[in-house]
């Protein structure tokens, strides 16, 4: 993998992926990348990736990565940018003006990678738990006993739980 630091070889990946981005748009992706300490490979097939600088030179966890991936990911950082500035008392005019424009450039590109590439999409095993509940009184002598009566008759289909008895739902992924 090579590290992109030139506009002109992230142009040439993403028009690789249906993507034409003019010099200053390369740019202003790449910038929002290395600002926040991130930078884009490629191998001999233009095939993009994303790396944490925080890694070194360990590509271990680069991710395979497209133009769509990377606009998003810019545009989150540009967004978090405009919050912050917008918050401060007395920031600077100029830089805010500046992130404006980057927000219409972010979004002028994103338009373009929406047609050319949809977003990508995984299967997740998704597992439903649904929870039913039913209060059952019963004379016992403690608690076991009690346990045991109800147990044995919820065994014996004395007890039936229905939709009635719902009491709540969780989803989580499965393996």
């Amino acid at each position: 993998m090579t590290l992109i630091t030139k506009s002109e070889e992230l142009m040439a990946v993403s028009v690789r992926q249906g993507v034409e981005l003019a010099a200053i748009e390369a740019k202003v992706l790449l910038g929002y990348l290395e600002g926040h300490d991130y930078s884009l490979m490629m191998d001999e097939k233009f095939h993009l990736a994303l790396h944490d600088n925080q890694d070194g030179e360990n590509a271990d966890n680069d991710q395979p990565y497209t133009i769509r991936d990377c606009i998003d990911f810019c545009q989150e950082m540009n967004s978090e940018l405009l919050l912050e500035e917008a918050g401060k008392e007395g920031g600077d005019p100029d830089y805010f003006s500046e992130l404006q424009k980057d927000e219409l450039i972010l979004g002028m590109m994103m338009e373009r990678a929406k047609v050319a590439l949809p977003p990508r999409t995984s299967t997740y095993d998704v597992v439903i738990v649904e929870y039913l509940k039913k209060v059952v009184p019963v004379e016992a002598a403690s608690w076991e006993e009690a346990k045991m009566l109800v147990n044995e008759a919820w065994d014996n289909g004395t007890y039936v739980l229905t939709a009635d008895d719902f009491a709540g739902v969780s989803f989580t992924l499965g393996r």
